[in-house]
């Protein structure tokens, strides 16, 4: 019964995350270009955003999530841990959010605790409404206002000295 479950709410993760649209070729006002304006400014903003976060990896110090949780970024390509499993994807800077394509997931099984816990941290990513870079700090805050807040341990370790 208990592999029913953790095989249930496995297979709730990896549809969970599903979208049919493609989310950065669509827009509510039907003009695909709406996060640049007539001089180019929020897109080279967000330009300058991932070549700020290229080849970073942060680890969440939000309260309530494994400790080991991650995020990390190479390219247009994102990976990190969740809480159980390891993700991966693409992603792009738009409208001031990150827009992700759908993650790939291992597929490791944990307490029903803890595979909640993953989904929510899955879920808030997905459903960021705004992306914050601040020196050695990472702030994404979903559409509910929940905020994630990560830091880069290697930055800290290279501002100490």
């Amino acid at each position: 019964m208990k592999k029913l479950l953790i095989l249930g709410i496995a297979a709730l993760a990896l549809t969970a995350c599903t979208d049919t649209k493609v989310p950065f070729l669509s827009s509510k006002s039907g003009n695909t270009n709406s996060s640049s304006n007539a001089s180019g400014t929020s897109v080279g903003l967000f330009a300058n955003l991932k070549e700020q976060l290229n080849g970073r990896e942060f680890i969440i110090v939000t309260e309530g999530y494994n400790s080991k949780t991650s995020i990390g970024f190479k390219g247009n390509r994102v990976y990190g841990f969740s809480g159980i499993n390891r993700y991966f994807g693409t992603y792009q800077v738009s409208g001031g959010k990150f827009i992700f394509s759908e993650f790939g997931l291992t597929r490791m099984a944990g307490s029903e605790k803890e595979m909640t816990q993953e989904l929510k941290f899955l879920d808030i990513l997905k459903n960021n409404k705004s992306v914050k870079l601040s020196e050695d700090t990472l702030t994404l805050i979903s559409t509910e206002g929940i905020e994630l807040i990560f830091k880069d341990p290697k930055a800290a370790v290279t501002q100490s000295k």
